[in-house]
């Protein structure tokens, strides 16, 4: 079973700015990271419309098959915690 945190997306934005967002694989937690220590929301916490906006980027369901991703990271921002 492999448990390492699967990367959906990279915000990058031209001014040095880094993001990374990951599904955890065993629990389904979004996990986001620009610097220091991560952020995490819970994948019940997630509600239903924010599930299939990630779901375009990779993100599973719990208990569902890999999806493919699809798209870019337009719009996604709005959907991460905010630092």
């Amino acid at each position: 079973m492999n448990v390492m945190p699967i990367r959906l997306f990279t915000i990058q934005d031209g001014e040095g700015f880094v993001a990374d967002a990951f599904q955890c694989p065993v629990t389904g937690n979004l996990i986001y990271k620009s610097s220091g220590t991560p952020s995490v929301v819970a994948y019940t916490d997630l509600t239903d419309e924010q599930i299939m906006h990630l779901e375009k980027y990779g993100f599973r369901r719990l208990g569902e098959s890999p999806a493919r991703m699809e798209s870019g990271p337009d719009g996604i921002e709005e959907l991460l915690p905010r630092q």
